[in-house]
């Protein structure tokens, strides 16, 4: 990346690629991204736009089809994988990031009332030391790094 060396970038919601794009943007020619979309015809369409940058892979399935490209050395997890969804259990940092790697959790809102298991997931994680960036006063995201 731009401000790193990531070698390995994954994400989880591909969407329409926009993320992607970026996170492409400002990798390194010897970079490889892969991204999952659960939806077909978005996966399909972000694997056209990007079907001549050899650096990326658009997988489409449920965003756990990501650990079998791990581990990463920055991960985006933006469609799954946060544990933010009812019923949706977290990823595991140890399984899917590099020792050293970043992960990336949006989406979170600051001063949520009652219990937040996804939040205390990411920033309690003893693999990792994590910090919540508020953003907006309704908008945060989470940032971790897996200790090495």
């Amino acid at each position: 990346m731009a401000g790193g060396a990531a070698g390995a970038i994954g994400e989880t919601g591909t969407g329409c690629g926009v993320g992607l794009a970026w996170l492409a943007s400002a990798a390194p020619p010897g970079a490889r991204l892969v991204s999952v979309e659960r939806d077909p015809g978005r996966a399909e369409a972000a694997a056209r736009l990007f079907a001549g940058d050899g650096r990326v892979t658009v997988l489409c399935g449920d965003w756990r089809e990501i650990a079998g490209h791990a581990p990463f050395d920055l991960l985006v997890l933006d469609g799954g994988g946060g544990g933010k969804a009812p019923g949706e259990e977290p990823a595991d940092p140890e399984a899917l990031l590099a020792p050293g790697g970043a992960v990336v959790i949006d989406d979170f809102t600051p001063g949520r009332a009652g219990p937040d298991p996804a939040r205390a997931h990411w920033l309690g994680h003893p693999a990792l030391r994590a910090v919540e960036l508020r953003l907006a006063p309704d908008l945060s995201s989470v940032v971790g790094v897996r200790a090495g």
